[in-house]
């Protein structure tokens, strides 16, 4: 029987049990890094039209519009309409594109998450000043490499910064990214990662981890996927809160992980996915999601009482709720892409923070230009 094959980030749901009873609907693939993901393995996959017919990704909602937009298929379909009842509405509404379902939301969360630890510092900073001053000092006082790290060269952790400068990033109906929000952002790194080295340059996700695993950092910029690791790697001494303060809140963008379906699904496989959905909607497998992964539940009828989790899952689950979910629009997709080429080496000191600023801001409105040189070949 054929199955449906599911490429994702190893990250996104770690590497699956068999004990979670999935794999007689999917086969999964995983790529450690979403450079891997986005560049290599799900292209090359979709080069083969075979595949194409039994392909599928779980990820955040831009993912439908992550490679050319052409991929997925819409999901409006009757014989969906039953999964889609066992889903949150709210998180549901987040793969909404131009009044049309495009993703089935499996797991919520996605956040990011300051994270500190315990065997360098006990009390969580407020404000982005005293995260710095604390940091530096602790630098010195243990030896460590950083005082602390984020995944420098990807722009989903600096999006904290833009909200925390006035940027409302499409969660209202204001500017998204107002041109003072950008200036005072691309300031602030240009300061911590070039005039006073305080992070490092361009670093993924798996230095970053890394850094903060091997207790050379006290403090981690991350997401609720990293709680397992670091609260293991610290010896449980993990500490969680949000992203301290700038001109207001630096309030986090929450996701869901999506599954996305290949447009070219044959029908026999309708089967397996609504099974597979089923599955992993079902309480057994949501409490897995929460327990094992420090995730958020996505099935509509599934009760979180926070009281009945541990101190690390209650304090990232007080973080999710006051967050928001960026919608899956192309603008944002593209505002990736723009943003990462910005953290490339030396590109915030290439030029003056202003002529930067205009630069960014002249590229965000040049949306279609990604999606005219688009990576895969339908």
């Amino acid at each position: 029987m054929n199955k449906l094959e599911i490429f994702l980030l190893r990250e996104t749901l770690g590497v699956v049990s068999e004990n979670w009873n999935l794999h007689q609907y999917v086969n999964f693939h995983y790529s450690d890094i979403m450079k891997s993901l986005y560049l290599t393995d799900f292209p090359e996959a979709w080069e083969n039209k075979e595949l194409r017919k039994r392909i599928a990704t779980i990820g955040a909602n831009d993912y439908f519009n992550k490679w050319n937009s052409e991929e997925f298929m819409i999901l409006e379909s009757e014989e969906f309409d039953e999964i889609f009842q066992l889903t949150d509405k709210h998180l549901a509404n987040g793969s909404i594109i131009n009044g049309k379902r495009t993703g089935i939301p499996l797991v919520g969360g996605n956040h990011q998450l300051l994270f500190y630890n315990k065997n360098y510092v006990n009390e969580k900073p407020e404000t982005m000043e005293e995260l710095i001053c604390t940091s530096e000092k602790i630098k010195k006082e243990f030896n460590l490499e950083y005082g602390f790290v984020f995944p420098t060269g990807l722009s989903y952790f600096i999006l904290p910064f833009l909200y925390g400068y006035g940027a409302d990033l499409w969660s209202s109906n204001s500017e998204a990214i107002p041109r003072l929000a950008l200036y005072k952002t691309i300031c602030l790194l240009k300061e911590l990662i070039y005039d006073k080295s305080i992070l490092p340059i361009k670093w993924e996700q798996t230095e970053s981890n890394e850094c903060f695993i091997q207790g050379k950092a006290a403090f981690c910029i991350g997401g609720d996927w990293n709680i397992s690791g670091f609260d293991k790697a610290t010896g449980h001494n993990l500490g969680i809160c949000e992203i301290p303060k700038l001109n207001r809140e630096c309030r986090s963008t929450a996701n869901a992980s999506y599954l996305f379906i290949s447009k070219f699904i044959t029908k026999d496989l309708y089967y397996n996915i609504k099974e597979f959905c089923k599955k992993f909607l079902s309480e057994e497998i949501q409490t897995k999601v929460i327990n094992e992964l420090y995730r958020m539940p996505a099935a509509r009828e599934y009760v979180f009482n926070e009281y009945d989790f541990d101190e690390l899952l209650t304090s990232s689950y007080k973080v999710y709720k006051k967050a928001f979910i960026l919608p899956p629009k192309k603008e944002i997709t593209h505002m990736y892409h723009v943003l990462a080429d910005l953290l490339e080496p030396n590109v915030l000191i290439s030029d003056t923070s202003e002529n930067l600023t205009d630069k960014v801001l002249l590229h965000l409105k040049d949306v279609d230009s990604y999606y005219t040189n688009n990576l895969l070949k339908l």
